[in-house]
């Protein structure tokens, strides 16, 4: 005969049980998530992300055992370091008029660097409240993030919209998961530190929403101020100029098509003459690009001023491509160059690829591509590279699209989530190195 059974020996329906009831709740809690309206379920999505990257700075910063800024750090105070504090001395002193020299007349590094339109905000902000600046700025930059992301959902509606998808319903739940793809993305924790990408953000999405939605006149303001929060306006200015010859080039093939099919062609002249305010509106962009070294070069007397502070944090002067082959020969060797190439190639086809082209729009595919190259082109790789990538938020459509299954976004959201512990760890926590430096 069998025994009568034990306390443990039937966990079978506890655990179906345990299951049901965690089943039931979490579909009551997506029930409850997808009734809300979208901009609540946005929000909802990225202040979870905000709460999550407190956690993140916050335990890490407990293990910060020493550092410029002291050891065992508190959220605030932890956030607070590395760039923040010139973004304070911004804030707190202005730009230098004269830039600040080595023995061998090298410019040294400077607030120039860094552009005014957050270090100011908080700054007046904090001056007319009295309340301390980080504290400040930190906030500014949180409120911000609410902001970018809202916007960066209205572009990737705009983006699905333009290519004529034109399920509501399905372009939402798409939208929603590309913002919360981008909010738990590895480096966005620095969204809410007192740093200006959250700032830039708000400006950098709304002006290439005002590209797909070709409102090339509200694009001038909103692309000046992209321009004077980070430096975006070279790729911008390059991707809205790329959008302008593509819309031509484009009406010049229908009209050749209409003169086929024995229409009344428009001819040239009238063609470009439809697209001069698009044309007019992308020199505009570009013109934006030159602001802030304009600026520098009117207050320090220098017409290098801006790219000469740039440079001081390489130490060295402006050369094109070569900090990639520099540092890539320190890390690869000669297998360096074959390296890049490959890295150009791939993603190149990333960009091609119909996975993108189907959930992206053209000014979007632009956008990536010339700041990548502008990357390529300016940029010296070194610890802020990763954070220096967020400008290519858009890609988190693509990568939403690729898969309708659930299982397969959560795991971008959750693999972004923990990647945020390794960033934080990494770069944002203060280390020695045995050489000097840090």
């Amino acid at each position: 005969p069998a025994r009568a059974p034990g306390p443990h020996a039937r966990p079978g329906p506890i655990l179906d049980r345990l299951y049901t009831r965690l089943h039931g709740w979490g579909h009551y809690l997506c029930t409850l998530f997808v009734e809300l309206p979208v901009i609540l379920r946005v929000l909802l999505i990225y202040g979870l992300s905000r709460l999550w990257g407190v956690a993140v700075f916050s335990m890490v910063g407990r293990q910060q055992l020493w550092g410029p800024w002291g050891e065992r750090l508190g959220y605030l105070e932890f956030i607070s370091t590395w760039d923040s504090g010139w973004y304070w001395q911004i804030a707190d002193r202005g730009y230098p008029v004269e830039l600040p020299q080595d023995m061998s007349g090298t410019v040294m590094q400077n607030q120039w660097a860094f552009y005014p339109l957050f270090p100011l905000t908080s700054g007046y902000i904090s001056r007319t409240t009295g309340l301390e600046y980080y504290a400040v700025a930190s906030t500014v930059a949180l409120l911000a993030g609410f902001i970018a992301a809202w916007i960066v959902y209205r572009l990737c509606i705009a983006s699905l919209q333009a290519l004529g998808r034109t399920d509501a319903a399905e372009n939402t739940s798409l939208g929603c998961w590309a913002v919360a793809v981008f909010a738990f993305l590895p480096v966005a924790p620095v969204l809410q530190a007192p740093y200006a990408e959250s700032v830039n953000l708000i400006f950098l999405a709304w002006a290439l929403y005002l590209m797909v939605r070709a409102r090339y006149l509200l694009l001038l303001p909103v692309a000046a101020l992209a321009c004077l929060s980070r430096p975006v306006g070279v790729p911008l200015g390059a991707a809205a100029g790329l959008w302008w010859f593509i819309c031509l080039i484009t009406d010049m093939r229908a009209d050749a098509r209409r003169r086929v099919d024995g229409e009344t062609p428009r001819g040239f002249w009238r063609i470009f003459a439809s697209r001069a305010v698009q044309l007019c509106s992308a020199l505009m962009v570009c013109a934006c690009a030159l602001i802030w070294p304009a600026i520098a070069w009117a207050v320090t007397g220098r017409v290098d001023a801006y790219t000469a502070t740039e440079t001081a944090w390489r130490s060295s002067h402006l050369a094109l491509f070569e900090p990639w082959l520099k540092q890539g020969s320190i890390y690869f060797g000669v297998f360096s160059i074959p390296l890049l190439v490959l890295l150009v190639v791939v993603f190149a086809l990333v960009l091609l690829s119909p996975a993108v082209r189907g959930v992206l729009s053209g000014p979007l595919i632009l956008w990536c591509a010339c700041y990548a190259a502008y990357l390529l082109i300016f940029l010296n790789p070194q610890s802020s590279t990763f954070r220096l990538l967020l400008p290519l938020f858009p890609l988190v459509l693509p990568m939403a699209a690729v898969s309708a299954s659930r299982a397969y976004r959560w795991l971008l959201v959750l693999s972004g989530a923990t990647l945020q512990l390794v960033w934080v760890g990494w770069l944002w926590h203060w280390k020695q190195n045995p050489g000097g430096g840090d």
